[in-house]
């Protein structure tokens, strides 16, 4: 208790020091385009101080190549560095080529200690690079072979998903490295990919807290720090994209009773491209989401994060909202 009650100090400190466009612009992930820093990207992390960063495949160079990105990255706010993350799964989606550790599909064949012991592997090999985050493991259940999800799910039995889920959360404690359980609610259970569509799952609460719940439930019980929100259509839930659903995050909020950060998958990617972005940043806050990514830039950042600014100050939307997210993503650093 002594210890959290440090950290909530100690976050509460630095949200003091916050500026209201510093705290609005923590809630951004955002990407950049080249595989090492440009003086253009640089100077524009440094003005706006995006909260994170996420470094995608067209980023990755050579090891020494990607480090000193990261290292870059960070050093454009010394007070306070953008969080640096990537997508490291392992098996098909692999941005760092080295990985010691098999994908999904092999790890599920294999005793949870081993598991435990390649996630410890993977974990640090990020984190020799300096990444801050893994967006992994995949705790969706792939129930057909059909399934988007067959190749980086590690199996189709929710209670085997489950265990490999926390055996991998188990192995990366104590790295530096963040995990993020995704994709809530569940994707494997379409066979359709949310980069093209919004995939549609009919699946009522009742049925998902039985099922698909479970790898996520046992995620947040092995101290997952990060979910990431689905582009998904859990039409028995909510008329909305899970992404950007208020039911969704209440299901994860008080059905799991997960108090960390809440992510989005890419807000530009085509499942939610017919809507406006300025809507969706609407639409995210008013749902409750802690961290909106937008990795393809579907409007200048900049302008997102200038018209969320001018939400809060127009009263549109409360500060102590703002400040709620801020706080979240505060202890994901002293956490670590």
């Amino acid at each position: 208790m002594a210890g959290r009650q440090a950290t909530n100090a100690a976050v509460e400190t630095q949200l003091a020091r916050l500026s209201l466009v510093e705290k609005v612009a923590q809630l951004f992930m955002v990407d950049v385009l080249e595989r090492s820093l440009t003086p253009q990207d640089a100077a524009w992390l440094a003005r706006a101080r995006p909260g994170g960063v996420i470094l995608l495949g067209n980023n990755i160079g050579t090891d020494d190549e990607v480090a000193a990105f990261v290292a870059a990255i960070h050093a454009t706010n010394p007070d306070l560095p953008p969080l640096v993350a990537v997508d490291q799964e392992g098996g098909p989606v692999s941005r760092l080529a080295g990985d010691p550790a098999p994908g999904a599909v092999a790890l599920g064949q294999l005793p949870d200690t081993e598991v435990e012991a390649f996630a410890r592997a993977r974990a640090g090999y990020v984190a020799s690079f300096g990444f801050d985050i893994n967006f992994a493991p995949v705790a969706d259940v792939a129930y057909r072979p059909e399934s988007i999800m067959a190749d980086r799910a590690f199996g189709a039995d929710p209670a085997v998903v489950a265990a490999k889920v926390a055996a991998v959360i188990a192995g990366g404690a104590g790295s530096g490295v963040l995990d993020t359980a995704k994709h809530f609610p569940g994707h494997g259970r379409s066979p359709l990919d949310s980069h093209a569509l919004l995939p549609e799952i009919d699946l009522s609460p009742a049925e998902w807290l039985a099922t698909d719940a479970l790898p996520f439930q046992a995620a947040i019980e092995a101290g997952v720090p990060i979910v990431m929100l689905g582009h998904l259509g859990y039409r028995q839930w909510d008329a909305a994209p899970t992404s950007l659903s208020p039911v969704a995050v209440a299901m994860l909020r008080e059905q799991l009773g997960f108090d960390g950060v809440i992510v989005t998958d890419d807000l530009a990617m085509a499942a939610v491209a017919d809507l406006d972005p300025y809507a969706i940043v609407d639409r995210a806050i008013a749902a409750g989401i802690d961290w909106l990514m937008f990795g393809s830039h579907a409007a200048p950042v900049s302008d997102l994060i200038a018209y969320l600014q001018s939400q809060v100050e127009s009263g549109a939307v409360a500060e102590a909202r703002i400040n709620d997210s801020v706080r979240r993503l505060l202890r994901l650093r002293l956490d670590r």
